[in-house]
């Protein structure tokens, strides 16, 4: 049972907005003074010019929970504001308790939803874009919660210090040069200028586009490794990725073939924990980075808002065609491939070193022990 001195406020004396109840609602939070000022100050800022909250007198923390309620305006007769004013009034449960007949219930968190949001991106320094209403920079507002995660799969849910990725380069180069009599470094070339090396052979004339077992023939090669070899079980990727709200639906999206990527998952021990896989071929041998495969890709993962796709990759170029088409993206990896450098992408909402860390800054997609 909550103390009758456990402390609710009321916004211009019509509306309670932080509640503690006898039923025991959800815990969602509790503030310490400081965070609960930062909470008036951060929406003085994002949604009026007023500062909105006040904390308890000889408080040292306040819980906050889910639950809302309206209150009827002519039941409260404390001093009304001015016109011009929005103040919070500060009453117990007690005092609130003779007004239970004028009370409705409301399931309305937005507020401080978006407080928590605020409060998230500013500790991890989430990049703020144009073109996405949840993390505009100019107009910010509560994101909606993701409906499918896409991950990339090569360097992005293992990294090897791309170890398959430069067998994978030999095994093309090796077998553009047995098959197809090209000069060595002419498949390089070829994706450079194509996106990949099998549109630029197709554009090329060296693999008909309309053969299907030619283009199979070409991808079974040159992918033929022995990937249970290189990749060892990821037992912490397995925990994290389980730990995900199993309402949002996981998908690989890959610049790869399909039978690759299910090498990959098996090895890493992860093959059972996604609802598909999108592979070059769904994508009718299109780039990844080609605004058609991301458009392809929602199609298959059956959703239609982009701002409920959050993308996880680690490709610069791919992070950008995301960006273009208006999914939140992450960059996993931050040393570039050909450089040796750190690299950074202006158009990634964060950047993190490894797949590991996504619990770190996309909280709101894990289901923790002590939610119900």
């Amino acid at each position: 049972m909550v103390a009758d001195d456990s402390y609710v406020i009321v916004r211009n004396c019509h509306r309670v907005l932080l509640q503690s109840s006898h039923s025991r609602p959800h815990q969602i939070t509790t503030f310490s003074r400081n965070e609960f000022d930062e909470l008036g100050n951060i929406f003085a800022a994002v949604m009026t010019s007023k500062k909105l909250f006040s904390f308890p007198e000889n408080e040292k923390s306040i819980t906050v929970f889910e639950h809302t309620v309206d209150v009827d305006e002519s039941t409260l007769r404390h001093k009304r504001p001015a016109d011009n004013e929005s103040t919070y009034k500060i009453m117990t449960l007690k005092e609130l308790g003779q007004l239970q007949n004028h009370i409705q219930p409301s399931i309305s968190r937005h507020v401080l939803q978006l407080y928590l949001q605020h409060y998230h991106d500013s500790r991890i320094k989430r990049r703020l874009l144009r073109g996405t209403s949840g993390s505009n920079v100019d107009s910010y507002t509560l994101r909606p919660k993701p409906k499918v995660i896409f991950f990339d799969c090569d360097d992005c849910l293992y990294f090897d210090n791309w170890n398959i990725a430069g067998h994978l380069t030999t095994k093309i180069e090796d077998h553009c040069q047995e098959a197809f009599n090209l000069p060595n470094g002419r498949a390089y070339q070829l994706y450079k200028e194509h996106g990949t090396c099998l549109r630029g052979l197709m554009a090329e004339g060296h693999i008909d586009r309309e053969c299907s077992k030619s283009i199979d023939g070409f991808l079974d090669k040159v992918h033929d490794l022995p990937i249970h070899q290189l990749l060892l079980p990821d037992d912490k990727l397995r925990q994290i990725i389980l730990a995900i709200d199993p309402s949002i639906r996981k998908f690989v999206f890959t610049a790869s073939v399909r039978h690759h990527a299910e090498r990959c998952l098996q090895a890493l021990g992860i093959d059972d924990l996604f609802d598909g896989i999108i592979d070059v071929k769904d994508c009718n041998f299109e780039t990844k980075h080609s605004i058609s495969s991301f458009h392809i890709a929602m199609k298959k993962a059956g959703v239609v808002n982009v701002e409920e796709c959050v993308f996880l990759d680690d490709s610069l170029t791919n992070i950008y065609a995301a960006s273009q088409v208006g999914w939140r993206s992450v960059l996993v990896g931050t040393t570039g491939r050909d450089c040796g450098k750190r690299v950074t992408s202006e158009h990634a909402e964060i950047e993190i070193d490894k797949i590991h860390d996504i619990e770190k800054i996309l909280p709101e997609i894990f289901i923790h022990k002590n939610d119900s």
